[in-house]
């Protein structure tokens, strides 16, 4: 990974964290889509969006349970769905990556084919 594939990454985790801890989590595609239509040339965008939305969910979690008691919910939830209690966080985790991913992949084909409408028109001379 380069150093500046690490600062995006830094920069959208916090970005990520900050409208999931402001707007909840349907900031969170909106975030993605955005990131994506500015990030256009970027080389897998959607995972690369997908990661930082999950590692800021991530961040998220860290900190509320800094105060205790998570990890007595996780085990009792665990034993309650016969499931260990990391798989919540997982699961839980996976939330925003989809949300962000699926945001990023459907903004990417828009622009695709807006690009493509554009281009058809100047070959047309309807530009």
């Amino acid at each position: 990974m380069r150093a500046r594939d690490l600062v995006l990454l830094i920069v959208r985790t916090t970005g990520f964290a900050l409208v999931t801890a402001t707007g909840g989590w349907l900031a969170v595609p909106v975030t993605a889509a955005v990131w994506s239509t500015l990030a256009s040339a970027e080389r897998h965008r959607e995972l690369r969006l997908a990661l930082a939305a999950a590692a800021s969910w991530g961040l998220l979690i860290a900190w509320s349970s800094a105060g205790g008691g998570s990890a007595k919910l996780l085990a009792l939830l665990g034993a309650i769905f016969h499931v260990p209690g990391w798989a919540f966080v997982l699961l839980t985790l996976a939330v925003p990556a989809l949300l962000a991913w699926s945001a990023a992949v459907v903004t990417s084909a828009i622009s695709s084919e807006i690009a493509a409408r554009r281009a058809r028109a100047r070959l047309t001379g309807r530009a």
